[in-house]
């Protein structure tokens, strides 16, 4: 890095940490779900689907910006422990909708204390100006790269 100014460092290395950050994010909150066997990407389309009723595979895919097909997997895992339902709708064979199961629904809430207790630990030294910044500061960068994509 000869010839890159200290202030520039921060700067050309903000995708790597904000990486390193979602690494350390989903370790942790992995070692704390442990003991329900769920995954936290398991978890969230528990969530997604909870407070959507149901939602198909494609609307999953787009809301968690994840491909298809990881959404697939994920979904093939989640239905074998019995967490949730796929069916097909009546009007189109090839669009399914997915539901939790009522087993879903309660790991989805025996969870949720241990969810909360983990948000609260990440933002802990934060104060409410710092994660609206923050969080807007995310989406920005979101949109950056989905417009650079698009082109």
């Amino acid at each position: 890095m000869q010839g890159v100014l200290m202030k520039d460092i921060k700067k050309v290395s903000l995708p790597h940490k904000v990486t390193q950050t979602a690494y350390k994010i989903n370790q942790s909150l992995s070692n704390d779900l442990k003991e329900f066997d769920i995954a936290p990407e398991q978890r969230a389309i528990l969530e997604v689907i909870d407070n959507n009723n149901k939602v198909s595979q494609n609307e999953l895919s787009q809301y968690l910006k994840k491909d298809k097909t990881t959404v697939s997997r994920t979904l093939d895992v989640i239905e074998r422990k019995g967490y949730i339902t796929r069916k097909y709708t009546k009007e189109d064979k090839r669009i399914k909708f997915i539901t939790l199961t009522s087993f879903g629904k309660d790991v989805l809430n025996k969870t949720e204390e241990i969810l909360n207790l983990f948000r609260k630990k990440t933002i802990a030294n934060l104060s409410e100006e710092e994660i609206t910044i923050f969080y807007d500061l995310l989406e920005k960068l979101l949109l950056n790269i989905e417009r650079s994509d698009d082109k």
